[in-house]
């Protein structure tokens, strides 16, 4: 699997928990200077950003859509960010996210969270 640099961007929801955005890009340059131009726009918003970086992952996604439907599907996976790498693990439900999150082994430095996405995973992931 080939290993690209992803941007993800993780926004608490009204009614708890996190929804996910995922931007594929070239190189890690491109990505933080993309990140570099709309972190101001995200930390201003009436929404809570939770974490926004670019990190090594194999996982592609559907294009971003900055306005989608309110009636979209949405996804749910398990993000895992441990230093500049992202694991992505898409799930049948929030509930089975959760049970996965509790099982899991975590270790210093990591962060896992269950997200929602209208975008959906389009290849790679763990």
């Amino acid at each position: 699997m080939n290993t690209g640099t992803l941007m993800i961007i993780l926004m608490l929801l009204p009614g708890g928990g996190y929804s996910a955005s995922f931007v594929g890009t070239d190189t890690p340059q491109e990505c933080e200077q993309r990140l570099g131009r709309i972190r101001p726009i995200l930390e201003s918003g009436p929404a809570g950003l939770k974490e926004a970086g670019c990190f090594a992952s194999t996982a592609t996604f559907d294009d971003f859509d900055h306005d989608p439907p309110a009636d979209a599907p949405r996804h749910t996976f398990l993000v895992t960010l441990t230093g500049e790498r992202a694991s992505v693990r898409k799930l049948a439900s929030e509930a089975e996210c959760r049970s996965a999150l509790e099982q899991a082994e975590g270790s210093a430095g990591q962060a896992r969270y269950c997200t929602t996405s209208t975008q959906d995973m389009t290849g790679g992931g763990d």
